[in-house]
C-alpha cells in the first residue's frame, strides 16, 4: 500500500507492545485505526492517549481466542469506518516458559496456541473475505517472530512457527 492517509488499520494486541506501535505509527500516517484487544482498560488508555494527539482511532475489547469476538471487531470496524485495507494480527502471549514444554499444561497450551495461532486463524477467516469483496488495495499482516524461522525452543517459538506456516 503506497497510500495510507484516510485508510482504516485494524491492529490486534494494540494495547501494548508491538500492536501500540503499529497503531500509533498508522495514525502518524493519517490512517483511522481500529484498536482491539483483551486489555480493556490498556485499551482504553492507549485510545485516549492518541485521540489526545488528533488522531481518529476507535478501541474495540476483542478476545482473539474467540471467532465471534474477532467478528464483532469486524463489523464494529465496518460500523464506524465502512471499509478496511489494512489487518495486523498482532496478538500475542509468551505462554509457558516456567521449565521443560512436556511439563506445560493443557491449559497453557490452549491459551497460547489460542492467542497466538487461532488468533491469527481468526482474523484472516474474518477479514480477508472483507478485503477481497471491496476491490481495492488491502494487506493483511501476521506477525510472528525471528523464533517463527530458528530452533522452537518454547512453546511462544512453537506457535509463531505455525503462524509463519499459515501465512
Amino acid at each position: 500500500m503506497r497510500a495510507f492517509a484516510g485508510r482504516v488499520a485494524v491492529v490486534t494486541g494494540a494495547a501494548s507492545g508491538m500492536g501500540r506501535a503499529f497503531a500509533r505509527r498508522f495514525a502518524e500516517e493519517g490512517m483511522r485505526v481500529v484498536l482491539a484487544d483483551v486489555e480493556r482498560e490498556a485499551l482504553d488508555r492507549t485510545v485516549a492517549e492518541l485521540r489526545a494527539h488528533g488522531h481518529q482511532v476507535t478501541g474495540v475489547p476483542t478476545d482473539v481466542m474467540s471467532r465471534a469476538s474477532v467478528q464483532d471487531l469486524a463489523r464494529a470496524t465496518l460500523d464506524v469506518y465502512g471499509k478496511v485495507h489494512l489487518v495486523c494480527n498482532n496478538a500475542g502471549v509468551e505462554g509457558y516458559l516456567d521449565g521443560a514444554i512436556w511439563e506445560a499444561t493443557e491449559r497453557d497450551w490452549r491459551w497460547t496456541m489460542g492467542v497466538n495461532f487461532w488468533g491469527v486463524v481468526h482474523g484472516v477467516e474474518t477479514f480477508l473475505p472483507i478485503l477481497l469483496a471491496q476491490g481495492e488495495e488491502g494487506h493483511v499482516v501476521n506477525t510472528a517472530s525471528m523464533t517463527a524461522v530458528v530452533r522452537a525452543t518454547n512453546m511462544y517459538a512453537i506457535t509463531k512457527q505455525a503462524v509463519l506456516a499459515y501465512s
